[in-house]
């Protein structure tokens, strides 16, 4: 019947437009903001200007913000930014574990910890990047032992992606740092100053590696033990040094 068919092609372009609508507002709020598109350019300055961090800001907001707030060192602000984004998002595995990184700069170990167990609970994906924090953070705290073990667990995947990222990403630039870090304190200059190189020209605009030098714990003792460890985890050939 006519009416019918007029019915059904009403219906049916009324759930046309609707999944339209539904396609559109996904991909807008799946697309990063201009603090966001800044932030992953490693222009940290800028990307903090560019965010609107003001009453009712979104998440994207916030987090890029405080990522950004985080490269340049304005430690409060990033933290206030975070417990922010908290406040309205709790389980935010990733807020949690930037949470737990501007706590470890700012040099609350304990605090930074709780923040890296909570994003691990609620992020199973974030475990290799949390264990390398997790492997820093043990160093910075004085406890090599804990640090090497940790470190092993994801030593050879992890210099896998650094190398096949190659230092161009900005926002890994933090990785290499942090392995830098560790790769020093077990003894191994030349995978330490490849990293650290890699971290540097991948975000310029970034303050860490000052903060992360100041923060590296002298190796002690059982640093020798640890060099004898990753040489044996190493045994297998690997791509050579840049």
């Amino acid at each position: 019947m006519p009416g019918t068919d007029l019915l059904v092609a009403a219906v049916a372009s009324l759930l046309l437009a609707a999944v339209a609508l539904g396609v559109f507002l996904l991909l807008r709020r799946a697309a990063p903001s201009p603090a966001g598109r800044l932030l992953d350019a490693g222009r940290f300055a800028a990307a903090l200007e560019a965010a609107g961090t003001g009453e009712g800001a979104g998440r994207d907001e916030l987090y890029s913000a405080a990522v950004a707030a985080k490269h340049l060192l304005e430690l409060e602000r990033a933290a206030d930014l975070l417990d922010r984004l908290l406040a309205a998002e709790p389980d935010d595995g990733e807020a949690l574990l930037e949470r737990g990184l501007v706590a470890a700069y700012r040099g609350r170990l304990a605090a930074a910890e709780e923040y890296f167990r909570g994003a691990g609970a609620r992020r199973a994906d974030l475990a290799e990047p949390l264990t390398l924090h997790r492997a820093w953070l043990a160093l910075v705290g004085g406890d090599p032992d804990r640090a090497r073990r940790l470190f092993e667990e994801i030593e050879v995947s992890l210099e896998g992606k650094l190398r096949d990222e190659g230092g161009g990403e900005p926002l890994f630039a933090e990785w290499f740092l942090q392995a830098a870090a560790l790769w020093r304190a077990a003894g191994d200059a030349e995978r330490a100053g490849w990293a650290a190189r890699l971290g540097r020209r991948a975000a310029p605009e970034s303050r860490l590696a000052a903060r992360l030098a100041g923060q590296a714990a002298t190796p002690s003792a059982g640093s020798r033990e640890w060099r004898i460890s990753l040489a044996a985890l190493r045994a297998a050939p690997t791509m050579p040094l840049p």
